[in-house]
């Protein structure tokens, strides 16, 4: 199925909101990369990185993990991230975007949480012209997956899971989402990345909290690839 444009950005994002893609894992191993990586499999991070505080959302993206994840990303998941959006997120999506440069690592460890708070994507000053996909790698079941409101405002909150080998997307900007503590003995983990859908972009001044980047392309974002074309300037 095509992801299209809707008349608004909002109804875009809440017309794939929950929906499930499946992916070929031979093709796209991030599982199998970032084991090699850590030298264990993803389930038990945990152990190799031992106790953690409670994670806020001024933590939740700073652990040795995470570190390891980002030196490394260039060498270890950048050549198939790029694969990915070039040859599987091209084709799902029907009108030209822009991709997150750097996806964004998450991962759950048991008693803890993913995700900070409770919270939209717009309080963080993401704008409203995003698409928002999560690949779940490890352990992405209730109680570990994201929490999130089936649709705005009412509260009703419905679980994201996903298999390795899937991908969801969901409506981050409108819909309050986030995480529970996680009650199992195995680590969640997790990748996510925004589009920025071109027929509804415009230029503004705010950045991301964590990376400080400007949501514009060439920063935050990359440059403009489609179904029909992709460009690297």
């Amino acid at each position: 199925m095509l992801i299209k444009e809707m008349v608004t950005a909002s109804e875009t994002r809440q017309s794939v909101h929950g929906m499930t893609f499946p992916y070929e894992l031979k093709k796209y191993p991030f599982r199998d990369a970032l084991e090699k990586l850590f030298g264990l499999e993803l389930q038990d991070l945990h152990l190799w990185l031992g106790d953690f505080e409670k994670f806020d959302r001024k933590n939740d993206q700073q652990t040795i993990v995470h570190r390891v994840f980002y030196s490394n990303y260039s060498n270890i998941i950048e050549p198939i991230y790029k694969d990915f959006i070039k040859n599987f997120i091209s084709e799902i999506i029907d009108f030209p975007f822009a991709y997150q440069v750097i996806p964004t690592f998450r991962i759950g460890l048991p008693g803890n949480r993913f995700v900070g708070e409770y919270h939209t994507d717009a309080k963080y000053n993401h704008p409203d012209f995003e698409l928002n996909f999560n690949i779940g790698l490890s352990n992405y079941l209730k109680p570990c997956c994201l929490m999130s409101e089936k649709v705005s405002n009412t509260k009703e909150f419905f679980p994201l899971e996903c298999e390795n080998g899937e991908i969801f997307s969901f409506n981050h900007i409108d819909c309050v989402h986030g995480s529970d503590i996680n009650t199992t003995d195995q680590t969640m983990v997790s990748m996510d990345f925004r589009v920025a859908m071109m027929p509804f972009y415009k230029e503004i001044d705010a950045k991301s909290v964590n990376m400080n980047s400007s949501f514009k392309i060439g920063d935050y974002f990359s440059y403009s690839c489609s179904r029909i074309f992709w460009i690297i300037i």
